[in-house]
């Protein structure tokens, strides 16, 4: 055996370089993916208390990296079509109990791991109705979406994520059902440029 590794000495040192160039370009997978996970955003968007109109609706950042959030969206359907709002300033507090800036809106960053509490659903749809939805009855609604857009350090395209929501008439009062187990991250690029058409919709 000996023999033949020094009569190929030639051919054992390729093997060797080609398994130790194959090591490594494992390794730099593992490490470009780790890292891609880590600049990854995650999104999530849940409910809180109650499942009628006064429940809750949170906010978190699950990714690694802070965000910036730089828009909220709510559309809502109806037998006469689709219609979409900003919802981020928090209209329903008066402008003299603002104790800081911040408690205006909802634009702001948030760091990794953190929460916010956005308001009630019938607190965004009378941000919606004091926006554009004057029109809109709450009881025609049939259905809702949440859309957070934000901004981060590692991307110079906006991150956004969304989740849907069924409102169904019940005995006494609305009931809102999930349509997916959690918010539906927004990652591809013709997505993303069609949340930046509408936010510019609502500049």
């Amino acid at each position: 055996m000996w023999e033949w590794v020094s009569e190929n000495s030639g051919l054992v040192q390729a093997a060797i370089a080609a398994v130790t160039a194959g090591v490594w370009i494992i390794y730099l997978h593992v490490i470009v993916s780790g890292l891609r996970r880590q600049r990854r955003t995650e999104i999530l968007i849940h409910l809180g208390g109650a499942r009628d109109l006064s429940a809750r609706i949170l906010v978190s950042n699950l990714g690694f990296e802070p965000i910036y959030i730089l828009e909220i969206i709510l559309t809502v359907w109806t037998a006469g079509g689709e219609r979409m709002s900003s919802v981020a300033d928090r209209t329903e507090i008066a402008r003299d109990q603002h104790q800081t800036p911040r408690e205006a809106t909802l634009q702001g960053p948030m760091k990794s791991g953190e929460s916010v509490d956005i308001g009630s659903v019938q607190n965004l749809l009378d941000r919606a109705k004091h926006s554009s939805f004057d029109t809109i009855d709450v009881t025609d609604v049939r259905e809702v979406e949440i859309t957070v857009a934000a901004l981060t350090a590692a991307d110079n395209q906006v991150a956004a994520a969304s989740r849907k929501f069924l409102m169904q008439q019940g005995d006494q009062d609305i009931c809102l059902r999930p349509r997916n187990l959690h918010a539906t991250q927004i990652r591809s690029h013709w997505r993303r440029r069609q949340i930046e058409a509408q936010l510019k919709e609502l500049l």
